[in-house]
């Protein structure tokens, strides 16, 4: 039987080394039969306007370590179906890869169209040429597969060494047939709206003096394009004259206000485009006779964002769909392979991936119970003992499993609980990341460089439980704002505080806006105003400088924009074992994969003291912090990362950033965003929308330097819970689970009673049955 799982494993992996193809469903990635390109000669529109650029950075695009997989949606318009169609890649390689070693395997729509090996050097240009009928109109995906080796280092640090850099802008696909020959539409405009860095760029166009309702309505409908085009890193500005470059000048209003901004009068109310693909810059109109006519076109413009399916291949969407985070809701169960996950055996030494999900805004998260990894992984023989797989959630160890095992082993559904306190509202990441020593890479002789025999194999199949969780609306918490909502009250616009009606700052809060739209796929309905409110009623979401409003969040928020330098500032890279949540650990079974005996160095003995000592030293390390967790939650201990209803937060001076969420009464919470310099506006806001700066937001205060690394963050002592759906029994029971979880002191004290009100009723019972 051991022997049979060997024998699988080496099968599998020499499979999976010797094909040159990969197939694949919708539903997640795996490896298919490479098609044979066909060689004509062809014409195509290769001037840089004209490369249809993927949905990527520069950052998306630099690939580093000893394997790494990305995914990457892309628009094909329909005029293009009738042609051939080629994808064009500018890379650069570190001079540590072994380009003999080293290759780059690209699949579209999970199809192999090719291998590139890596060489070293200046940046160079590789061309693969994709069969008739791969792509289809809409959008299509992209797969890169990349494996790099060191020349002459076998050790982990050396992995660290490997990269491999695209350039996004000299990148992506051409064809035969030129984009002008389609319609001006919303397909065509989607295609040729981002930049070189994937941003979208919207150039909301209002008039001089524009009324509140104008912005209005302009922010309603950057909201929907921000949906309809899955613009995950919108760029909004707001102004009076026409943008440069790839992007769309959006006009939105009535007749006589269209005409006023581009001195043309629209032929008729709805919607209409002008697209020059030679430049990338969209001129969208939308606009009516009347405003109640205005109005109902921008709610047919809105719903038609919010409902319409997607145009693409099956792969497309996929990647569309695990690039936003694929929402998974109470009580579902989905593999690895459809998270995105992609499973091929890894030879390497340090192994690393990771998958993104969402998590309703609604959810609560809390000690209350846990999601489950069931794995399915696959390991070698002759690791050293320190070899391990550590599983991490949003940054937190959740699992250590040893892989030191003296002959290969196989984890078979083995269950790793994933607490929901180490999850969010929104975007989430797990990751895996193992240290696969072997005694060989000691010497690291040639033939350990180029062995390709597989040390790690995590399967696709492996699924990821997601238990029935507490749904209901919560704040202060800016996850919460991350996952698309800042008000649980749909019923009304939400007020939209914009500090002295600035172009610059309208065209912050317009960028915020329309992220939160493209990660819930809802338009909020917002009314703009320049007056700060003068009583602490309703919501508020508010946008301005450190200078602009300070005297207003100290006032009515308890917050001091006067920055004082501090040496308390929490690194959010670096992550702390939570005894609460301590890691799980977990021994895999030994299994051998050819039956023939390994050899294995022992350990070298150790001294009983040395081993006595640490041992203690771990308890008492390890007692004490869950003494001071267990104070600090009972309330008996300050904790500085703990904001109080009342107290006054103090900004870092490293902060050039803040935002902030915060009760003003009993129910209600204003969300702020504040720059200490108005430059940074535009920079500071690029760089929130970014997915690892946007998906770590979270507590009651982020203090955030410019280029989105955080500085500090503070949570909240007391939350306000907001009903979001019909309360029933069981989210009711879960709803006060979470809540006791998130609430040690009361929990305690609700202990205490019951204690107390069990002993007294039974000192009642006793005494009454002494009577009878």
């Amino acid at each position: 039987m051991i022997r049979q799982h060997l024998s699988s494993l080496a099968t599998v992996g020499l499979l999976f080394a010797a094909s040159p193809s990969a197939a694949s469903t919708s539903a997640g990635f795996v490896l298919a039969p490479q098609v044979k390109v066909e060689t004509e000669a062809k014409e195509y529109f290769q001037d840089e306007g004209q490369i249809r650029r993927l949905i990527a950075d520069k950052q998306d695009l630099f690939f580093t370590g000893e394997t790494a997989n990305r995914e990457y949606p892309f628009v094909v318009l329909p005029s293009e179906m009738t042609g051939s169609a080629k994808l064009i890649l500018t890379l650069q390689t570190a001079i540590s890869v072994a380009p003999e070693r080293s290759a780059m395997r690209i699949f579209v729509n999970d199809r192999d169209i090719g291998s590139v090996n890596l060489k070293s050097g200046d940046a160079h240009q590789v061309e693969l040429e994709l069969p008739k009928g791969l792509l289809q109109p809409g959008y299509n995906a992209v797969t890169v597969l990349m494996d790099q080796s060191h020349r002459v280092d076998c050790s982990v640090e050396a992995t660290y060494e490997l990269w491999t850099q695209i350039d996004p802008a000299r990148s992506g696909f051409v064809f035969t047939r030129n984009a002008k020959d389609d319609p001006s539409d919303v397909s065509t405009l989607l295609a040729y709206s981002r930049d070189v860095n994937g941003h979208a760029a919207i150039n909301g166009l209002i008039p001089r003096g524009a009324a509140g309702e104008d912005i209005d309505r302009t922010f309603a409908v950057v909201q929907a394009l921000s949906i309809l085009g899955h613009f995950d890193r919108p760029v909004v500005t707001v102004g009076n004259s026409a943008g440069s470059g790839p992007g769309i000048d959006l006009v939105v209003g009535t007749f006589g206000t269209v005409r006023d901004l581009i001195g043309v009068v629209p032929q008729q109310s709805g919607v209409e485009f002008d697209i020059d693909p030679a430049t990338g810059r969209s001129r969208m109109v939308v606009a009516a006779r009347t405003a109640d006519e205005l109005a109902s076109t921008i709610r047919d413009f809105t719903l038609r964002a919010q409902t319409e399916v997607t145009d693409g291949s099956p792969q497309g969407r996929r990647a569309l769909g695990n690039r936003r985070g694929r929402l998974l809701e109470s009580g579902s169960a989905n593999t690895l392979a459809e998270l995105g996950f992609v499973s091929r055996p890894f030879a390497g030494r340090h192994f690393q991936q990771a998958i993104a999900f969402s998590l309703p805004a609604d959810f609560y998260p809390g000690d209350y119970g846990a999601a489950n990894l069931k794995l399915n992984a696959e390991y070698a023989a002759g690791l050293s003992p320190t070899a391990q797989m550590v599983i991490r959630a949003n940054g937190d160890t959740v699992a250590n499993i040893r892989l030191g095992e003296a002959r290969s082993g196989r984890i078979d559904g083995q269950v790793l609980p994933i607490p929901l306190d180490k999850l969010r509202p929104g975007y989430n990441v797990i990751e895996f990341e193992a240290e696969l020593h072997a005694a060989s890479d000691m010497v690291c002789d040639p033939s350990t460089l180029g062995n390709t025999t597989a040390r790690f194999f995590i399967k696709g199949d492996s699924t990821l439980n997601i238990p029935a969780f507490a749904q209901i609306g919560h704040a202060p918490d800016l996850a919460v704002v991350s996952a698309g909502k800042a008000d649980f009250d749909d019923d009304a616009a939400m007020p939209l505080y914009v500090e002295n009606m600035d172009n610059a700052v309208l065209g912050a809060a317009g960028t915020f806006l329309a992220k939160m739209a493209y990660v819930s796929r809802e338009v909020s309905p917002v009314s703009v105003t320049s007056g700060w409110p003068l009583d602490r009623q309703g919501s508020l979401l508010a946008f301005g400088t450190f200078s602009g409003f300070s005297g207003q969040l100290q006032s009515d928020l308890g917050i001091n924009l006067n920055p004082i330098a501090s040496d308390l500032s929490l690194s959010l890279d670096q992550t702390s074992a939570d005894p609460s949540g301590a890691p799980v650990e977990v021994a895999a079974p030994a299994l051998s994969v050819d039956g023939s005996p390994v050899t294995v160095d022992e350990p070298g003995p150790t001294s009983l003291v040395a081993r006595l000592r640490e041992g203690t030293n771990n308890l008492y390390d390890g007692i004490s912090t869950r003494i001071r967790i267990q104070a600090a939650q009972l309330g008996l201990v300050e904790d500085s990362n703990v904001l109080s209803a009342d107290a006054v937060y103090q900004v870092s001076g490293e902060a050039d950033m803040l935002l902030a969420q915060r009760l003003v009464n009993d129910r209600d919470a204003w969300t702020v965003v504040a720059v200490r310099d108005p430059a940074l506006l535009s920079d500071g806001l690029r760089s929130l929308v970014e997915a690892d700066v946007w998906g770590r937001l979270g507590g009651s205060v982020n203090a955030l330097k410019g280029d989105g690394t955080f500085v500090e963050r503070k949570v909240a002592a007391h939350e306000r819970l907001y009903e979001t759906k019909p309360l029933s029994l069981q989210n009711g029971r879960l709803i006060v689970a979470g809540w006791f979880s998130n609430n040690a002191r009361e929990f305690t004290i609700a202990q205490i009673l019951a204690a107390i009100l069990l002993g007294a009723s039974t000192f009642v019972v006793l005494r009454q049955g002494r009577k009878s």
